[in-house]
């Protein structure tokens, strides 16, 4: 029987492997290899690590957990999680059934991409949803936001210390406020309510919207206005609860509401970045092994 078994072999879930590892816990990685960032060109504001692949960063990452001897790495998906007394089932696609002490969710989310024409194409590159991790590249070059009301303007916000040509569009009717109009006004953000309907360009270099009344406009990147899925079976099947804002509840020593199992990284914060992501799942491999102590 493992001590842990690892839901999600990214940034989280490896984190969280290399701590148990170093106090000689038994864990096992079960990872997909579809992490959410996996269309990004590179990974930013990872102290030492700034701009690198991701697909790098977890080469790297895997590497360095297989030094530890008392954890496995396994390429493969989970399908359900089974709470027994004091152990769990964990099944695999494969049909495989492996026990394990305590159970760490870090599978991430999904992204769901907006309806637009060709936005695959640049997702990731020039299509993409993080100031924060994206806009240093695109800065002092006309950008638009997707999205509308106060998510928008606080999107707006950021992007404004990086380039003085943005524009917003809103798919609909605008619904910002008096203030936010003169906000708007006196940084001359254009809005646009025609609804976006499609990219072009060239490569993964965006280079120009389309809208739905058949107008135009050249951009060098647009910022979307990104929804995002759980991943529900496993999640619905062992009863976490989600926040109000649809992140896996979880306690400051990264529990979530269901107990012996744990979640950390993206499915647990709207802080979707990779440094995030390490912490939390360091701070899950810590508090792990601190309960597994305290079970014996």
């Amino acid at each position: 029987m493992f001590d842990v078994i690892i839901v999600g072999g990214s940034v989280a879930g490896l984190s969280a492997a290399t701590y148990l590892g170093r106090m000689r816990r038994f864990a096992l990685v079960v990872d997909s290899g579809q992490p959410c960032n996996r269309a990004s060109h590179a990974s930013h504001g990872f102290l030492t690590r700034d701009g690198v692949d991701p697909a790098e960063l977890l080469e790297i990452g895997r590497a360095q957990v297989q030094a530890y001897p008392t954890v496995e790495l396994r390429r493969g998906l989970v399908t359900a999680v089974q709470p027994h007394t004091d152990s769990f089932e964990v099944m695999l696609e494969t049909g495989e059934t492996i026990a394990s002490r305590k159970v760490l969710l870090a599978m991430g989310i999904r992204d769901r991409l907006p309806e637009l024409s060709n936005v695959e194409q640049f997702w990731g590159r020039s299509a993409v949803h993080c100031p924060y991790c994206d806009g240093w590249e695109a800065r002092d070059q006309p950008l638009a936001l997707q999205g509308n009301g106060e998510r928008a303007m606080h999107g707006a916000r950021l992007l404004l210390n990086l380039t003085d040509d943005l524009v917003i569009c809103t798919d609909g009717l605008a619904t910002f406020s008096e203030d936010d109009w003169r906000f708007l006004r006196a940084h001359q953000v254009r809005v646009i309510e025609t609804p976006l309907t499609g990219l072009e360009g060239e490569g993964d270099q965006l280079h120009t919207l389309h809208f739905a009344d058949g107008s135009t406009l050249a951009r060098h990147a647009l910022f979307l206005n990104l929804k995002t899925d759980q991943h529900p079976s496993l999640i619905a099947a062992l009863g976490c609860e989600l926040d109000g804002m649809g992140f896996v509840q979880v306690d400051e020593q990264m529990r979530t509401t269901v107990d012996g199992v744990y979640a950390a990284g993206d499915m647990t914060s709207r802080m979707r970045a990779v440094i995030f992501a390490a912490a939390q799942g360091a701070a899950a491999g810590i508090w792990l092994n601190m309960a597994l102590m305290a079970d014996h």
